[in-house]
């Protein structure tokens, strides 16, 4: 008997304006799970995640290396967790739970090349934490936050100042909570609004500040009159200009991503005036891409950052949007700050393997 089958898919490229809902259409079809053929699987879509770097596949460029545009009116793809419902290929069985790269689908066929992209979970970890989690703090933005720290920022004395900046999304709030608790940093965070900046006040960050509200460059220094030993940027722009002027020598700075030039055509784009203070103050300017440090450290992130979640050491925060329907609204919303931790979209009506009490 077919089943029914809702998908989101990307209308065209968009190059040089912010994306909005109306660039994605929700389709309806159906499955016939009798159809399946050898070497396919069956999966039921159960959370998705929506994370800026998506932002890139948007374009007519290819802006990764190893990962090219999404495809006019097929399904957009991103990270989900999923539960196979029927498999015709080898290590698979219906009953596993999948993460990695799941189309914007809520039941979906994938062959052998969609399952490369799939890694199962243990079942000794489900039922351990919300399963959402391994889309977030206990996936790739904490492995996002917990390696490029160890590869790029260490060795980090105990006491140095740190500042993050998008400090309440997905990956800033792993990194400063981090900084903080795991190397006993000084942590400064930036956000887009009042409560977020709350928040990471309430998470351990010894300061905060609304860039929207305050001057970033003002704010810093009254912050850190000394100068700041680590940068974590998820912004680029002005904003690390700024913290070149106010780096300290040896400062490292932990590229991680540049959100507030996502959207911009090139000519628009901020170009950064004053790089000489990399030579000048001997600064350490790396970027990075999650995938590098995967073999090397994938299987020591997954138990150390479970145990510094059950430990308190980092609190894991999530926006959750319900309906995969909904998935393209969750993304714009994203793109804007809207979230607050990690941004999520809950597909299935219910989690098979609810937290053990």
């Amino acid at each position: 008997m077919a089943l029914p089958v809702t998908s989101v898919l990307w209308k065209d490229y968009v190059d040089d304006r912010a994306v909005q809902e109306s660039d994605f259409e929700v389709s309806a079809s159906d499955i016939d799970p009798a159809n399946l053929q050898d070497g396919e699987v069956l999966v039921e879509l159960l959370y998705l995640s929506v994370d800026p770097y998506l932002r890139g596949r948007m374009r007519r460029m290819k802006s990764y290396y190893f990962i090219g545009p999404f495809e006019s009116g097929k399904p957009l793809a991103s990270g989900g967790i999923g539960l196979v419902k029927a498999s015709k290929a080898a290590g698979f069985a219906a009953g596993d739970v999948v993460s990695g790269m799941l189309p914007w689908s809520s039941l979906a066929v994938l062959d052998q090349a969609a399952q490369g992209m799939l890694q199962k979970l243990e079942p000794s970890l489900l039922g351990t934490a919300p399963l959402s989690y391994f889309l977030g703090t206990l996936g790739m933005p904490g492995m996002t936050a917990w390696a490029s720290i160890k590869k790029i920022a260490e060795p980090i004395k105990q006491g140095e100042v740190a500042f993050v900046s998008g400090a309440a999304g997905a990956v800033g709030l792993v990194a400063g909570q981090l900084l903080k608790n795991e190397y006993g940093c000084r942590v400064i965070g930036s956000a887009g609004s009042d409560d977020k900046v709350a928040l990471l006040k309430q998470l351990g960050f010894d300061e905060a500040f609304n860039y929207k509200s305050v001057d970033t460059a003002a704010a810093l220094k009254a912050a850190a009159p000394d100068g700041i030993d680590i940068y974590f940027d998820n912004v680029g722009g002005p904003t690390l200009e700024t913290v070149l002027d106010q780096a300290r020598s040896h400062a490292r700075i932990v590229a991680c991503g540049m959100i507030s030039q996502y959207d911009l055509p090139d000519e628009q784009k901020y170009g950064v005036k004053n790089l000489f203070n990399l030579i000048t103050k001997r600064i350490k300017l790396e970027g990075f891409i999650v995938s590098d440090y995967m073999a090397e450290l994938g299987a020591a992130f997954g138990a150390t950052m479970a145990e510094h979640v059950q430990q308190g050491k980092v609190k894991a925060l999530e926006h959750t949007t319900e309906g995969i329907e909904n998935a393209g609204k969750a993304f714009v919303e994203m793109m804007a700050g809207g979230n607050t931790g990690k941004a999520v979209v809950k597909v299935a009506a219910e989690d098979p393997f609810p937290v053990k009490q």
